[in-house]
């Protein structure tokens, strides 16, 4: 019987690691996950109830599983076991380049046995940073999808926050001209959420903010879009593989050179995102056929397809420390 190596992910970030440990869970892997303690307000009881879990995983842990560069510390020390890292974007792509940063980062990185990152934008910077570093997509557990249910009325769904993260400038430029172009009559409602610094600037866009909600109430509530507009980054963000795995049509602009070259999207130059989201109001049904999103994202981000990398990748790091 092959061995089952005994994981524990440490923290999370767009629910990575929950998605990983909930598909092996369904497999009768032995993982689990330890939040951190400033996802429960960042007092002290957080802090020391995050130290008693870590310690109760400990003697049946082979592996941490560490999500986010500058949080391995809590790898080593006290609990020290081999572990992998993924690094997930701004700790790769900022953090790691600032004086006041770097040094953590940096032993994070060296000192870990595997080094995954998440978007094919970050390569050349993990790269650089560790030579073996890899891409590992962003999972997805196509279990939690509901069917695509379009509303009675045309909805253009914008799925990411409104941040200097997701675009700034570009995303909010975008939203005007759908707005302007399919928005203004009001036969189509234009709806994002109510969320990030630059939400406001949305709202007076025209764009119909919905407050922040639970992910089965978002998830429920983008499959009833008939068409999604991504982040304005270049990059697939968690939202957008949602509303594809879905099979909203996802409109998206100038995508990053790394994902596989059919990406199951109305690929389109920013400038022209206004007259996509149109011609994919023609007919959303066919148009969702035609890109096939549901099996692009459970063959490239499906957590179930993904798992056999990560425990090849934690082999390696018990192999080297062996």
């Amino acid at each position: 019987m092959t061995h089952q190596i005994r994981v524990t992910q440490l923290f999370d970030c767009a629910d990575v690691g929950k998605t990983f440990v909930g598909e092996a869970r369904r497999q009768n892997k032995p993982w689990r996950i330890i939040q951190g303690p400033w996802t429960r307000g960042g007092t002290k009881v957080a802090y020391y109830r995050f130290r008693m879990e870590q310690a109760a995983a400990f003697p049946r842990t082979e592996v941490w599983h560490v999500n986010m560069g500058g949080r391995a510390k809590w790898a080593r020390g006290t609990f020290s076991r081999p572990y992998a890292l993924t690094l997930h974007g701004t700790d790769i792509r900022e953090n790691y380049w600032q004086d006041q940063h770097h040094a953590v980062i940096k032993e994070d990185i060296d000192r870990a046995g595997q080094v995954w990152y998440t978007t094919p934008d970050l390569r050349e910077k993990a790269e650089r940073a560790r030579p073996d570093a890899e891409y590992l997509p962003a999972p997805l557990d196509m279990a939690e999808l509901p069917a695509w249910a379009p509303a009675a009325k045309p909805k253009v769904f914008f799925p990411s926050r409104w941040d200097a993260s997701k675009g700034g400038d570009a995303l909010l430029q975008a939203a005007a001209d759908v707005i302007s172009t399919v928005g203004a009559s009001g036969d189509v409602d234009v709806v994002g959420l109510d969320w990030g610094d630059r939400a406001p600037e949305a709202a007076a866009l025209g764009i119909d903010l919905m407050p922040r909600m639970s992910k089965v109430l978002f998830l429920q509530e983008l499959a009833t879009a008939h068409v999604a507009v991504g982040q304005a980054t270049g990059i697939l963000g968690v939202s957008e593989l949602q509303a594809m795995g879905i099979g909203v049509p996802l409109v998206f602009a100038d995508p990053f050179p790394g994902y596989p070259d059919d990406q199951a999207m109305v690929s389109v130059a920013r400038a022209e995102i206004a007259q996509a989201v149109r011609d994919s109001l023609d007919d959303p049904e066919a148009l969702s056929q035609k890109l096939g999103g549901p099996s692009y994202v459970s063959q490239f981000h499906g957590a179930s397809t993904l798992l056999p990398r990560l425990e090849a990748g934690y082999a390696k790091v018990l192999g080297a420390t062996k």
